[in-house]
């Protein structure tokens, strides 16, 4: 049985959150017995060229389906290769087995999906992989950039284009409870809640050496995040003014391109303290992560917004370290909630105030079974009912 994942970023060097999710969900469906294939269209200039990937059009082509594009580059793709019959065959030729499933990652590729289901010869099923309910997600991030008139009328556009996705799919995943609540006032399937998870990790000689050059003898909390702007604008509502929760000789690491946003705002200007005790890494391999999630004191999710769940709170979970998150950054993982090394701040104050307190505490021993309780964050637990849902769509296609 073949089964096509279609997507807005590549998965061969998986990094981000999203292309991390991907990944796993294709390795799931392999595990399972599905010959699959992995295509769609490069959301950006920045990723890679990938084999089974259109390239990312133009802001020309773009700015025809919405203008300004801006912020709405995904969208603009969506449109642009449904209704532009020469980008649709463009990806339609990047296809190389017939699929019978079609797993659309997010909504901005399900119209294309569509188009090329309606003009098979196959009877095709598709499945919507809902990471996050967009348009709430979306309203946040262009409110910064737009009017209130301007914004509701981009975020009203995704969210028909989510509700269409929810509507014509065989089968819908959500990554957590919430997702599934809002999703289930449209959907006309059941649904899966299969959360965002973690991989294991372990610690080479080369990656603690590396971790080891960076840090240096300094205790640190972690924080690990990509540039996306909530990461940086919940980072910045947690600690801007007045940050003392560190002394001189502790440091507040910073991996993933969160570093570089970080840096450049002028936000951090208004914070000496913030500044001194920063100390940012930029992307770094997966051995010399794992070192430094190894050898963390704290990881921190200063996360304010945004929906669905986060992939660095199954990470932070998993560590076995204190974790410092708002509410929000525990979406989906309310469970780890008032367990064992876990703290939880919504303002500013009792953020940076409990990060002072957990900096002073002796490392974290969890005992065994509290360990134990915590590989449900694993992906081979949070995908595990993708394997009966999946073969009742399979079985479904004979119906």
């Amino acid at each position: 049985m073949n089964i096509l994942v279609l997507s807005t970023y590549p998965i061969d060097t998986p990094r981000h959150g999203g292309q991390i999710r991907v990944s796993n969900l294709v390795k799931k469906y392999k595990q399972i017995g599905f010959n699959v294939e992995v295509a769609g269209v490069l959301g950006s200039d920045l990723y890679p060229k990938s084999d089974g990937f259109d390239n990312s059009p133009s802001i020309v082509e773009l700015e025809k389906v919405i203008s300004p594009s801006f912020l709405m580059e995904d969208y603009a793709i969506g449109r642009l290769y449904e209704n532009n019959t020469k980008y649709f065959e463009k990806l339609s030729q990047k296809i190389k087995a017939t699929p019978r499933i079609i797993h659309v990652e997010h909504p901005w590729l399900m119209p294309f999906a569509l188009r090329y289901r309606k003009e098979s010869t196959q009877n095709i099923k598709i499945i919507y992989g809902s990471a996050n309910v967009e348009h709430k997600l979306k309203r946040s991030i262009l409110t910064s950039h737009f009017g209130n008139k301007e914004t509701e009328e981009k975020v009203n556009l995704i969210k028909a284009a989510e509700i269409e996705a929810i509507k014509k799919a065989d089968g819908i995943l959500c990554v957590s409870e919430g997702d599934v609540k809002w999703t289930k006032e449209y959907a006309n399937c059941p649904i899966l809640l299969a959360p965002n998870g973690v991989e294991q990790w372990g610690t080479s000689k080369a990656g603690s050496a590396e971790a080891n050059n960076i840090v240096q003898r300094h205790k640190f909390a972690l924080f690990c995040a990509s540039a996306h702007p909530p990461n940086v604008t919940g980072f910045f509502e947690m600690f801007k003014q007045g940050f003392g929760s560190l002394s001189p000789s502790e440091k507040l690491v910073i991996v993933g391109s969160a570093g570089a946003a970080i840096e450049q705002s002028a936000e951090l200007n208004k914070s000496a303290c913030l500044s001194e005790r920063i100390l940012s890494t930029g992307m770094l391999n997966t051995d010399c992560l794992a070192a430094l999630l190894d050898r963390a004191h704290c990881i921190v999710l200063p996360i304010t917004q945004g929906g669905g769940t986060n992939l660095k709170t199954a990470e932070a979970i998993w560590a076995g370290h204190y974790v410092l998150a708002t509410t929000i950054a525990m979406r989906g993982f309310e469970q780890y909630i008032n367990t064992p090394g876990v703290y939880i701040a919504d303002t500013a104050t009792e953020f940076k105030k409990a990060l002072r307190h957990i900096m002073a505490l002796p490392p974290l021993k969890l005992k065994e079974k509290e360990q134990k309780q915590r590989e449900s964050v694993l992906w081979n637990s949070t995908l595990e009912g993708l394997t009966g849902y999946a073969k009742k769509i399979e079985s479904s296609l004979n119906d």
